[in-house]
């Protein structure tokens, strides 16, 4: 027994020894170290509150316009029909014909952003065969958050980084806020198999104008990430 009390004591004060032998320099690098560690989360850590607090994010934008819906004013058999998604068009030109019935003119300066259109199909004041984007009222459409949209009001300024140009950031701000959400008029609600109502976070659009010199008609349709500058 008493041998195995001086073998304990021995190897306790060779580990003694061992934690003495620690050079004090090295033991204040490390406490340097934890240090800048510390101030560096803490430096992290404040930068994402800020920004939370001082700016609105949101990937969901994309460049778009105003758009006119082109529908025959007399039921027939469309004839012509001469342009194509991506076309440029202006103001009263022609773009198609419906059966011994007046021409299909462009009421605007602007891009064929949809065609439906199929020679000798039969269409109606209810068909819509052609959708044309006003390139002269070309913005930013935004949706933010139901739960986010009170803290956005018209004026504040905005960054916009655009998906063609994503080493630029352009300065804009909010010209228009749409308080009627997107699926308002619908009537949307989401259940489950089991009849139980989901709620369904709303998105609210905004439109946003740039105040800058770009030329948005060239990338109609293109995704963009907007900063709402909150304060």
């Amino acid at each position: 027994m008493e041998n195995k009390e001086a073998e304990k004591k021995e190897t306790e004060k060779k580990a003694d020894g061992k934690k003495s032998k620690i050079n004090p320099k090295t033991k204040k690098v490390i406490g340097i170290a934890v240090v800048i560690v510390v101030i560096a989360g803490l430096c992290v850590a404040g930068y994402f509150f800020w920004t939370t607090i001082t700016w609105l994010t949101t990937q969901n934008a994309k460049v778009t316009a105003t758009t006119i819906n082109i529908i025959p004013m007399t039921a027939g058999r469309l004839t012509r029909w001469t342009v194509n998604e991506g076309d440029m068009v202006t103001e009263n030109e022609v773009i198609g014909r419906v059966e011994n019935t007046s021409y299909l003119r462009s009421p605007i300066n602007g891009q064929v952003v949809k065609s439906n259109a199929v020679i000798n199909q039969l269409v109606s004041q209810a068909s819509v065969i052609g959708v044309i984007a006003d390139t002269s009222d070309m913005y930013i459409l935004a949706n933010i958050e139901e739960t986010k949209i009170m803290k956005v009001h018209e004026g504040q300024k905005v960054n916009v980084v655009l998906d063609a140009f994503p080493r630029r950031t352009f300065e804009g701000i909010v010209a228009e806020i749409n308080m009627l959400t997107q699926d308002a008029l619908g009537g949307s609600m989401s259940l489950t198999t089991s009849g139980t109502y989901v709620k369904i976070t709303k998105l609210i659009p905004v439109k946003i104008r740039l105040t800058g010199d770009v030329d948005l008609a060239q990338i109609l349709g293109t995704n963009a990430t907007i900063s709402i500058r909150l304060r």
